[in-house]
C-alpha cells in the first residue's frame, strides 16, 4: 500500500489557467449631420461608423457634436 501511494504522489498534474479579459467597449461619440433642414444626432464608436451611416441615410455629415 505504501508503494502506490508514493506512486500516485508522484504523478505530475498540469493544470492549465487561461484568463479571460473582457474588452472594454469605448465611450461611444456622438456626430451631427443634417438631414434636410433638420439637425439629427448619431452616436457611434468612431467617425468611420459615422460617416458610412451618414452615406446609407442620405445624411449630409457635419462632425462632432458639442454637449
Amino acid at each position: 500500500m505504501t508503494r502506490i501511494a508514493t506512486e500516485r504522489m508522484r504523478v505530475d498534474v498540469t493544470v492549465g489557467v487561461v484568463r479571460a479579459r473582457r474588452r472594454r467597449t469605448p465611450a461611444r461619440v456622438r456626430f451631427c449631420a443634417l438631414d434636410g433642414p433638420v439637425q439629427v444626432v448619431i452616436e457611434a464608436d468612431h467617425e468611420d461608423d459615422a460617416r458610412h451611416l451618414c452615406r446609407e441615410m442620405g445624411f449630409a455629415f457635419i462632425g462632432l457634436c458639442d454637449g
